[in-house]
């Protein structure tokens, strides 16, 4: 079985098909900390040495006002997920930043201020520098996987030269300067955005795939096209492996989706305001959608959840279902049989994240099998 040459993999929009979150069956390990999280916990010290006795007032009041940038800093509208800033607010983050960063180099220079004191000032300065670094590197690794003209790619070139050189002066502990050199890579970022390719891209078709089981095989293919015409929904045809929904009859397969805030493994999900519904549920179900799973805990990400539809469906001597099975080759899933089908979605303007849950299947005599994976999701953008 191969993959169909005509496709790649993950196709230049595929930034819009990256999978947020894979939850894999029996691991509910602890997952590495976020951004947001770390900037939380340098908010936690410098509060902890704001009211240590041992620390004089004026330092206190550098120490308060940093807190304060910080804090800033964490406006929730400046961040898309906890690692991910929005690129039209990514300037705010790094200018509040860079204003904690001068007002704990106030102490720096306080004579009066304990060499004890400077050292811990010292590294946590060098920990806030640490997370700008990540963040503007994540955003430019986003936007190389986009297709721009050669002028946006120019201008990526420049924010990627400007991180290098952001980079030494970190090595050398230049943190002041370190930042500025961040801030004139993220303007460069920004001007990339204006690429007139970037905007067109996004009114066109998205399309990817996903190895659901890491065989190298396409088990998942999706395509998400937005409509030309305003407030109209997107629709999303998706193309998967029998195994992976566990069967080949619509008794037995089953897969479900719901949505979500961008945040990796929310817990915050949305019913009202989503709109999902395809043909066969307009025409079959009370309801004429596809109500979505709602979860309240992370540990239901790693089992097949009952709340929400099941998106393949079908009435006893009916011909046609929600989604229709073939044994005949797919190319689009590595010439492998399954299942396709379409439905259309909308919600209330905002970013999202798009789940599908899937059954944990066993693995068949050959090895095969789908169940490494309880679920995964999209990044999805209502306007």
């Amino acid at each position: 079985m191969s993959d169909n040459k005509n496709m790649n993999r993950i196709t230049a929009m595929g930034l819009s098909l990256i999978l947020l979150s894979m939850s894999f069956a029996g691991n509910s390990q602890a997952f590495a900390s976020t951004l947001i999280q770390d900037k939380q916990e340098i908010i936690e010290e410098l509060t902890s040495l704001k009211n240590s006795e041992f620390v004089e007032k004026k330092s206190k009041k550098s120490l308060e006002s940093a807190i304060k940038k910080l804090e800033k800093s964490l406006n929730p509208k400046f961040w898309k997920d906890e690692s991910t800033v929005n690129f039209k607010h990514g300037n705010k983050v790094l200018k509040a930043d860079q204003q904690a960063v001068k007002k704990l180099s106030d102490i720096l220079k306080d004579k009066k201020a304990s060499s004890e004191l400077k050292e811990e000032i010292l590294e946590i300065i060098s920990n806030i520098v640490q997370l700008d670094k990540t963040l503007v590197e994540n955003s430019i690794s986003s936007l190389e996987e986009i297709v721009m003209s050669e002028k946006g790619i120019k201008k990526l070139d420049k924010a990627i030269e400007l991180v290098d050189e952001g980079n030494e002066s970190l090595e050398d502990e230049e943190f002041s300067k370190a930042l500025k050199k961040y801030v004139k890579a993220w303007n460069q970022i920004k001007k990339a955005l204006k690429d007139p390719h970037f905007k067109k891209m996004k009114i066109i078709e998205l399309e990817g795939t996903i190895d659901m089981n890491s065989d190298n095989i396409s088990d998942v293919y999706l395509k998400v096209s937005k409509s030309t015409k305003e407030n109209k929904p997107k629709l999303l045809e998706m193309k998967i492996t029998s195994e992976c929904v566990n069967g080949v009859i619509h008794d037995d397969a089953r897969m479900k989706i719901g949505l979500s805030t961008p945040v990796n493994l929310s817990t915050e999900f949305f019913d009202e305001g989503f709109e999902a519904t395809n043909k066969w549920f307009k025409q079959n179900d009370p309801d004429e959608r596809i109500n979505p799973v709602v979860i309240t805990t992370v540990a239901e990400y790693f089992t097949f959840p009952e709340s929400g539809d099941d998106l393949i469906q079908i009435n006893t001597g009916n011909e046609a279902g929600s989604f229709d099975y073939t044994s005949e080759p797919i190319s689009e899933i590595g010439d492998q049989s399954g299942w396709s089908g379409k439905f259309t979605f909308d919600g209330k303007p905002g970013d999202y994240s798009l789940h599908f849950w899937f059954p944990l299947t066993e693995p068949t005599n050959e090895g095969d099998s789908c169940n490494f994976l309880s679920n995964f999701s999209i990044p999805t953008t209502f306007e």
